[in-house]
């Protein structure tokens, strides 16, 4: 580039790009360098804490950071990624104000993260909806308790057997942890309503592989099986749903039933803006890259001038692992310390410096299940119950960005704890203006 300042932007404004963009800032007082980061959002979200968001501990915005105000010295982009040329060193961007631009680089750090992977289930793109998202997740919970009030209220006994009906598909971290505090949820909520007296929700969980939370390791994965179906969850696996068009669930195992909340958590997919570059690709879709983060050609070992690639868009080879090939999972823990090793190679390179590869062994994986539930796996400690839940608590708002997000975080959980569960639906957020429609055309 013409700049004799190096440019460097990085994609993505989630857990990899936000920490990469974070440690370049720190290192841009003494190295010169200018930072852009592209989001389609103008905020990062938290995701671990989504769970807890839908169970009403956290409230939505608090799980979020706005990237401006976080990344000060940074020039934030609000924007789709339509194009990647690495040749030329530019990215294509259709802004979020409506126009394209071209922007060019010396050192693009690729942080697209992933979307959900859904397959073509007749029904699934009417009926359900995802786990991915702060917005995603307030719906879901929304829906949940909208759906209990609606319960309350009709007489028609099919009726509100589906209304308290809730089915998630997908029985990794994702979809066990929601699960568990969405239960907790429409217990509370229920005991609210004279009229729901003795009923129970109907929680279905399927996967289709035999185990569920995979995360947390063969034991605790089976002690987690036993705690949901002793909770009254229905977990079903080896399970796929092939329909739910009309909102009635059709299961491989025969089972057919109607559903007022489908949750599809059946996994993850690299970001498919990959499919409009040139850069590498392993098997999966990821980018390719080597240990040192670099994106690489797996089969020439060529490595792309200037592009680097972290998280769960990224297939980066664990060189820890007793077995080869082995790559790194695409989790957060992972995001956040591939993200100093980006920075500091790129800064490394700009300096003439010699850059470094990444190694990180796991800590460990936590995961709640609902207050005062929960599995943990820390440096081969198994905890399970009170104990992990508050280790996974713990964990997580040390880790959540800025002491301003931490505070508001703890003092919901106080406030939570002592004021108990709000049942209240919001679920007109979704359509703010129906209302508004409604009455003018009445």
């Amino acid at each position: 580039m013409a700049d004799s300042i190096p440019h460097v932007l990085v994609l993505g404004g989630g857990s990899g790009g936000y920490s990469t963009v974070l440690h370049l800032q720190k290192q841009a007082t003494t190295v010169p360098m200018r930072i852009t980061l592209v989001d389609q959002n103008t905020y990062y979200t938290y995701l671990p804490f989504l769970p807890e968001v839908a169970g009403g501990h956290i409230a939505p915005r608090d799980v979020t950071v706005e990237l401006r105000r976080a990344l000060r010295r940074t020039r934030v982009i609000q924007g789709k990624v339509t194009g990647i040329d690495s040749t030329a060193k530019t990215v294509s961007v259709a802004t979020a104000g409506g126009d394209d631009r071209t922007l060019g680089y010396d050192h693009v750090v690729v942080a697209l993260g992933s979307v959900t992977r859904v397959f073509p289930t007749p029904g699934l793109e009417e009926h359900a909806v995802g786990f991915k998202s702060v917005e995603e997740a307030a719906f879901v919970r929304a829906k949940l308790l909208d759906n209990i009030a609606k319960a309350a209220a009709t007489r028609d006994e099919e009726e509100r057997r589906k209304l308290l009906t809730s089915i998630f598909i997908g029985g990794g971290y994702t979809g066990v942890e929601a699960i568990g505090e969405l239960f907790d949820v429409s217990q509370a909520a229920i005991a609210t309503y004279p009229s729901l007296a003795g009923e129970q929700p109907r929680w279905v969980l399927i996967d289709a592989l035999d185990r569920v939370a995979p995360e947390v390791g063969p034991d605790l994965s089976k002690w987690t099986l036993e705690s949901l179906r002793a909770r009254g969850i229905d977990v079903r696996l080896k399970t796929t749903m092939p329909s739910c068009e009309g909102g009635v669930v059709k299961l491989s195992d025969g089972d057919k039933f109607a559903a007022g909340l489908i949750v599809w958590t059946a996994g993850v997919k690299p970001n498919p803006v990959l499919d409009n570059t040139d850069l590498p690709r392993g098997p999966k879709g990821h980018l390719a890259c080597n240990a040192k983060l670099q994106v690489e050609d797996e089969q020439t070992h060529e490595v792309v001038e200037g592009a680097w690639g972290l998280g769960d868009a990224a297939q980066v080879p664990d060189l820890t692992a007793e077995k080869q090939p082995a790559y790194y999972p695409p989790n957060a823990q992972n995001a956040v310390r591939q993200a100093v090793v980006v920075a500091d190679n790129i800064v490394a390179t700009i300096t003439g410096q010699p850059i470094r590869e990444y190694r990180h062994v796991s800590i460990g994986s936590v995961a709640s299940y609902g207050i005062a539930k929960g599995a943990a796996n820390i440096k081969g400690i198994k905890m399970t119950n009170l104990p992990a839940w508050a280790a996974h608590r713990a964990y997580h708002v040390y880790a959540m960005p800025t002491l301003n997000r931490k505070a508001r975080i703890v003092i919901g959980w106080l406030t939570g704890a002592v004021s108990g569960r709000d049942s209240t639906s919001l679920i007109k957020e979704t359509d703010p203006r129906r209302e508004f429609v409604d009455a003018a055309n009445s």
